[in-house]
């Protein structure tokens, strides 16, 4: 990735700079706030990660970032600070946090939620949409609930999370059992899907493989967990009812929160056991 730090510690620039540039990233380091802001207008970063001092309050210096970028999909901005909890780097309008004294550890950790939720945004922001059907809505509709679940993380603070599914053996269905077949099988599938999500949530196509549902306000912390459980036992008996299991679906389910990026949970249907991701 093309990460931007802006930090007037010059050892802290140069530190984190050492061990992402150690990870294959491409790293620009700025002491000066307003040399950093020309660098955002001109170029395409996809993180920038940035320490506010001497200013207390962040949310200016990351409104003055947001003015300088130029890119249709925002980059992932993580907020370096001594104090800063994740709940007030969110509110300010960055996607996490980074403590001081640096981990190299919790380095790593952020810069896997970026390029995942980077991943993401580019994904659902690309121009191939896939329109609704059967009361699931489209990629282009999906990407502005998406972004509007950012903003409302960025604005009050509200968690939201989405179950992304894939179906991994699409193309070796379409040559064991022809498009016709297959164009049945996902008919099913998106029924069941239909009918496993909650009310309020909202089940997109990404694309002929790809399914997204978002999982919106969730009221209890067990929620987003219990809801991949759920799904997956779903998706479990779904399989399962295929007499030929040749013609079944195989899935991948992965739930993960916005807007941080982190992956809390994997699973993978018929084999439906929900692991945890560490670290996530």
């Amino acid at each position: 990735m093309d990460i931007m730090v802006i930090d007037r510690d010059s050892l802290t620039n140069q530190l984190i700079a050492t061990k992402l540039e150690a990870k294959g990233h491409t790293v620009v380091a700025c002491q000066n706030k307003n040399e950093a802001f020309e660098l955002i207008k001109n170029g395409s970063f996809d993180c920038i990660m940035v320490d506010p001092a001497p200013l207390s309050e962040a949310k200016p210096v990351v409104i003055a970032v947001w003015r300088n970028i130029r890119s249709a999909v925002k980059p992932y901005m993580i907020l370096l600070s001594k104090t800063a909890t994740t709940e007030e780097a969110i509110l300010a309008g960055t996607n996490d946090c980074l403590g001081k004294p640096l981990s190299a550890q919790e380095i790593e950790t952020k810069m896997q939620n970026a390029e995942r939720l980077m991943e993401i945004s580019r994904h659902l922001a690309r121009d191939d949409n896939v329109h609704s059907a059967g009361g699931i809505i489209g990629k282009a509709a999906f990407n502005q609930l998406f972004l509007s679940a950012t903003d409302r993380a960025f604005r009050y603070g509200e968690r939201s999370f989405i179950v992304f599914v894939h179906m991994s053996n699409y193309d070796d269905l379409r040559v064991a059992v022809g498009q016709e077949a297959l164009d049945e099988t996902v008919r099913k599938l998106n029924e069941k899907m239909t009918f496993m999500r909650r009310q309020s949530d909202v089940i997109g196509r990404l694309g002929e493989k790809d399914y997204a549902i978002l999982l919106q306000r969730p009221q209890f912390e067990s929620e987003p967990l219990d809801a991949i459980n759920r799904f997956c036992e779903t998706l479990d008996k779904f399989h399962n009812a295929f007499t030929d299991k040749t013609a079944a679906p195989t899935l991948e389910l992965h739930l993960v929160e916005i807007p941080q990026g982190a992956m809390h949970a994997e699973c993978n249907v018929p084999v439906a056991h929900v692991e945890t991701a560490a670290g996530g």
